[in-house]
């Protein structure tokens, strides 16, 4: 009795020569293709993203056609593929690896479609918020209190009598001026609007989030050539 093959799911990241043409394009697919089927594999789903820009020059080229090709295939078929892949000249890069069972199919053009609607709805939520702060408050008045001037009194002068007795003085008590007292009006806490500058900072953050798995996947197929398992 034969026992049952175990077969895994993969996805193949592959970046050809951007002017190659169509036809020529086509054919150093349908080699990759060709080649998955060869060793057995089965491709359940492709997406061609087309020609796009690297991050960095690649032997001498700036872009590059990609397309992502989802099959099955038994683990040890795969690292079968290593050498004829590598010796395809229209090949610049590529990368496997291995998808998980949960995994969802989704193309390049709905993650795109889903960032910009996060984007959307993240400026949305900006306006909304900068409609919903109140206004900065004025810089608190300087209150002055005035001070009453009060007239000093008005020196008498003293009659004299018989017999003349000596005059008596009046002293004049001396008032002291009461300094301008200068009262600031409380300022206003701004905790509520450095949460909301936080909170913003956060979003902002999170805006391109959906599309980490791609640029991961750029990243790696562009530094290291080798198959990842």
């Amino acid at each position: 009795m034969s026992e049952e093959k175990s077969s895994q799911k993969y996805e193949i990241m592959v970046l050809l020569l951007p002017d190659l043409g169509e036809k020529a394009t086509e054919d150093a697919l349908n080699e990759v293709r060709n080649l998955l089927k060869e060793h057995d594999g089965e491709i359940y789903h492709e997406d061609i993203w087309g020609v796009r820009d690297l991050a960095y020059t690649i032997k001498k080229n700036e872009q590059a056609y990609y397309a992502v090709l989802n099959f099955e295939m038994e683990p040890a078929q795969i690292n079968e593929l290593k050498q004829p892949l590598n010796l395809q000249n229209e090949l610049l890069r590529y990368l496997i690896t291995k998808t998980p069972h949960n995994y969802e199919l989704r193309t390049l053009e709905e993650y795109e479609e889903e960032a910009k609607k996060e984007e959307e709805e993240k400026e949305k939520q900006k306006k909304e918020n900068e409609n919903k702060r109140p206004a900065p408050a004025a810089a608190p008045k300087k209150t002055v209190k005035k001070v009453e001037k009060k007239e000093e009194p008005k020196k008498e002068k003293v009659e004299e009598e018989k017999p003349k007795s000596t005059p008596e003085k009046v002293e004049e008590k001396e008032e002291k001026k009461e300094e301008p007292v200068v009262e600031e009006a409380p300022k206003e806490e701004e905790k509520k609007d450095a949460e909301k500058d936080a909170a913003e900072k956060d979003a902002a953050k999170d805006a391109a989030k959906k599309l980490d798995e791609v640029d991961e996947k750029l990243k790696s197929i562009i530094d290291d050539p080798d198959i990842s398992l």
